[in-house]
């Protein structure tokens, strides 16, 4: 079985998959906490409550610590604040300050091979394009779910995946779950994935231990685990593989 009969498309998450977003979405969360209640909370205290899961909205997370911390601040006022130092008056804030994360010349040996590349995020789809149109990575990505497309069913509900899948298929492509890998470097992710019935990759962003998050991943039904994106050439044949050995 070759890899364009088992792998048809690769979705992407954004955050920690495609560019490192520790200087950029953690900061914002950091320094919102710390507009909010005067104290500084630690790069492993947001990582745990990611590790939780069901805080794959950054929004609703620091809302969570805020509130786990006895603050009574709206949503609204979090989300504000949190806004105004991610994307900035005119896009000059932290989400100037997020380094690409798989090359290139990664995307252009994917997309030789015939795969289609799509991007499901959390992000708003305007937050979404602007650092796809900063990164010259348009073209790569015909498909993009962000988060007005499914609203509060966000991972890791799979439906923003399976929207993924339909927009495609109502393309006129013929995929199936099964066919379709995504990466990405949560615990709702791989949740989301396997419960869409697609192939399950985690990476780990450089800002992580990658064994211990390697286990965290398996441990949420990651079927593989990678370093780096840019490693997704060689994840194809082990999924080929595994395709072929019934797995």
């Amino acid at each position: 079985m070759s890899v364009s009969e088992a792998i048809r498309m690769v979705l992407f998450d954004m955050d920690g998959v495609l560019v490192d977003a520790s200087r950029s979405y953690r900061r914002a969360i950091e320094e919102t906490v710390m507009h909010f209640t005067g104290r500084r909370i630690s790069v492993r205290t947001v990582q745990r409550y990611k590790n939780r899961g069901g805080f794959n909205d950054d929004w609703a997370l620091t809302h969570a610590i805020l509130s786990d911390s006895g603050m009574e601040v709206s949503q609204l006022r979090v989300t504000a604040e949190f806004q105004r130092r991610y994307r900035g008056e005119q896009w000059n804030g932290f989400i100037n300050d997020e380094p690409p994360l798989i090359a290139t010349r990664t995307l252009d040996q994917l997309r030789q091979r015939g795969i289609i590349l799509g991007i499901v995020t959390g992000r708003p789809a305007a937050e979404a394009r602007w650092t796809l149109g900063r990164l010259s990575w348009m073209s790569y990505f015909p498909l993009l779910v962000a988060r007005e497309q499914y609203g509060r069913r966000g991972k890791p509900d799979p439906f923003p995946l399976l929207h993924a899948l339909g927009v495609i298929q109502a393309a006129g492509h013929d995929i199936r779950p099964t066919q379709v890998i995504y990466i990405g470097d949560s615990v709702d992710d791989m949740i989301a994935a396997r419960a869409a019935g697609m192939w399950s990759v985690g990476s780990v962003p450089p800002y992580l231990d990658f064994a211990a998050h390697r286990e965290v991943l398996m441990a949420r039904g990651a079927h593989l685990v990678v370093e780096s994106p840019n490693q997704l050439l060689s994840v194809l044949g082990n999924v080929v593989k595994a395709v072929a050995e019934g797995s």
